[in-house]
């Protein structure tokens, strides 16, 4: 059955109108929360107030025409009822109040309350209108469908008279209530999927699994929100103010001294610089340069520290030994270069199993385009992100982007979630989002609360590892529309990257998803999707978490604002494991130590400066934490998950045992 009225309401629930519409309307509140940046905020609460009362009366409506007994369904959530003309028009106002419910967006921006747009705000706002506009376009925004449109109204009636009472300046003691109420209502509206998935004999049966998904993501946004609030870094205002200097500028500190680099034109350009602005920058400037007498001569006019001991020793061997036999040692990015044939049979690799998955979809066509995704995401932009990929900056910019055209995950947030937090303060409980990012689920560290379910972790943690995919692209969404990350706000980006990273994300749900689909079916495409999306999301994440959650990583003290001698903090805190071979097919990831001290550096060389690092560690009598393969740091990662779960893993103490 069609969706059978007038031809404007036909056109209403068109695939472009329900899906182009909510697109343009995202871009359209980035823009405009942008431009209410340098403006004063808007007195909007007479206008509020008469909103509030529209969507009372529109809801009312809705609750009235679409209530059980009113409609005279057979049972609460309609199962196996008759499609009517009255139902599907109720469920079609409903659908249009989702675009009234826009303005919630808009009086948020006016008032220039930017915590209150959230990812889930603006996550369910951009939805929802495409659920009941797609339900209704395939003709099942009718029959048991109405039970969530009706819970829903129900829903914002309460919510809407809440705002309003509130605006007159009275308390409501039901406050308390009404967020336990909205929770409410998704785990009805999962339950009500669930029995029609069941009992339903419509074809609405087949469209369960879409509010299933929907609903979990809900509920999950939702209790995020609520319960998990990130610990952030200080903001560098702050620091800014008591250094008396203007925060119009572009700022950085290196070695506990602010520079100002607003004029400074990066020779490598200045993909790394913009990571760098408002924050300490020190690990990232001692790391990133390999010849540091290049970038200590743009630091000449200003004072300057002693960098670590142990990474000036290293650094002059890596030079002598690594890069003068190769003629590299004396151009400027000469540490930079990853040899062309390499980045050849990575995306040749990938461009081949893509074109075999989009015609000639299987879970072995699936499972062979999840391993070069995850070959791309190691082997091209990890290393173009940290800059070691090509010499030239523009193109190692571009290759960079394929990490959201390919694997689908953010470029743009990947720097700033990798490089100002991970690199910065590996294995950080607070300041390593790697390490709190996974809790509550797992538990990585010894400050971390133990749970009783976390005894488990070591078998459901690398199950786990294989929805990588579905973390990914939330935390995308909400980190590209806060304009931060969980820990690091992305103080060098534009609003054009943000754009661009929106952009490219859609290039990959095209490729990977619309494609596919619309060649051979959505149901034809469930199991390689499946396929592709746990081999990538496995490897993908085993290959990290491997480098720096073993016992023996975990027994170094915490960084604590970086002092101490940063180089050899990063050695303790990761693991290594294989050599040449490894690292052409996981980009260097392998070489996880030698990665940290040089992120820069081409991936291709780390097997050489390994050679290097193992030999000043047995100097100094510094713990490498080195395997011949990869099984056996895999397995020691069990071992440590099984240890980190149980009460003999102290939650408290200076030290793991």
């Amino acid at each position: 059955m069609r969706f059978h009225h007038q031809p404007w309401m036909q056109f209403l629930v068109s695939p472009s109108v329900v899906f182009v519409l909510p697109v343009l309307w995202i871009f359209a509140v980035y823009a405009l929360a942008n431009c209410m940046t340098t403006r004063k905020a808007f007195e909007v609460k007479r206008y509020m107030q008469v909103y509030n009362v529209v969507q009372i009366l529109i809801c009312s409506y809705m609750v009235y025409g679409l209530m059980p007994c009113v409609s005279k369904l057979p049972n609460l959530f309609g199962i196996n009822s008759e499609y009517d003309a009255q139902g599907e028009w109720f469920v079609f106002v409903h659908f249009l109040s989702k675009f009234l419910d826009w303005f919630d967006t808009l009086w948020i921006i006016l008032k220039k309350n930017r915590k209150q747009l959230s990812f889930l705000h603006t996550y369910h706002h951009m939805t929802i209108p495409m659920v009941w506009g797609y339900l209704l376009h395939v003709g099942v925004g009718n029959g048991t469908t109405r039970y969530g449109a009706w819970v829903n109204s129900l829903t914002h009636v309460i919510m809407y008279s809440h705002y309003l009472w509130t605006s007159f300046g009275l308390e409501n003691p039901l406050k308390r209530y009404i967020t336990g109420w909205q929770i409410a209502q998704f785990y009805s509206c999962l339950l009500h999927a669930c029995v029609v998935r069941a009992l339903e004999e419509s074809e609405a049966k087949q469209l369960a699994w879409l509010q299933i998904c929907y609903q979990i993501s809900m509920v999950y946004l939702f209790t995020l929100r609520l319960y998990w609030v990130p610990s952030c870094t200080p903001d560098f205002a702050e620091i800014a103010e008591t250094k008396l200097v203007a925060a119009t500028r572009r700022y950085l500190i290196i070695r506990g001294e602010v520079y100002d680099v607003t004029d400074f034109d990066h020779p490598g350009g200045n993909l790394m610089l913009d990571l760098a602005v408002g924050r300490d920058a020190t690990v990232m400037f001692e790391s990133a340069h390999v010849r540091t007498d290049f970038a200590e001569k743009a630091l000449k006019a200003l004072p300057k520290g002693d960098a670590a001991e142990l990474q000036k020793v290293l650094r002059e061997r890596v030079v002598k030994e690594v890069l003068s036999p190769l003629g590299k040692a004396d151009a400027v990015g000469g540490a930079r270069g990853v040899p062309a044939w390499h980045t050849a049979c990575v995306l040749l690799g990938w461009l081949t199993a893509a074109v075999l998955f989009v015609t000639r979809p299987s879970m072995m066509s699936g499972a062979l385009l999840g391993l070069t995704l995850c070959w791309v995401g190691l082997a091209v932009q990890h290393t173009a992100n940290h800059g070691g990929l090509v010499r030239d900056t523009r193109l190692g910019y571009l290759l960079g982007l394929l990490n959201d055209i390919a694997p689908g995950g953010s470029s743009l947030v990947w720097r700033y979630h990798h490089q100002c937090s991970h690199h910065a303060y590996c294995n950080d409980v607070v300041l390593d989002q790697d390490v709190h990012s996974s809790f509550p689920l797992m538990r990585l560290d010894k400050a971390q609360k133990l749970e009783t379910f976390h005894q488990w972790q070591w078998l459901y943690g690398p199950c786990a590892f294989c929805f990588l995919w579905a973390s990914i692209h939330i935390q995308d969404l909400q980190c590209l529309l806060d304009a931060r990350t969980f820990m690091v706000r992305m103080k060098g980006t534009s609003t054009f990257e943000i754009l661009l990273s929106l952009l490219l994300k859609m290039v990959h749900f095209g490729w990977f998803y619309a494609l596919p689909a619309s060649i051979h079916g959505f149901r034809a495409m469930l199991l390689p999707w499946a396929a592709a999306l746990t081999v990538g999301s496995f490897w993908l994440s085993a290959l990290f978490i491997v480098s720096h959650n073993l016992v023996a990583t975990k027994k170094a003290e915490e960084p604590q604002g970086q002092k101490g001698d940063w180089a050899r903090y990063q050695i303790e805190t990761s693991s290594s494991w294989g050599g040449k071979v490894g690292s052409f097919l996981t980009g260097g990831v392998n070489l996880q130590i030698e990665h940290h001290l040089f992120p820069c550096l081409a991936h291709n060389l780390y097997a050489d400066v390994a050679v290097i690092v193992k030999d000043e560690c047995k100097k100094r009598g510094i713990a490498y934490t080195g395997y011949d393969y990869f099984l056996p740091n895999f397995v020691d990662h069990v071992k440590f998950l099984y240890a980190a779960g149980r009460p003999g893993w102290p939650a408290t103490g200076s030290k793991a045992d």
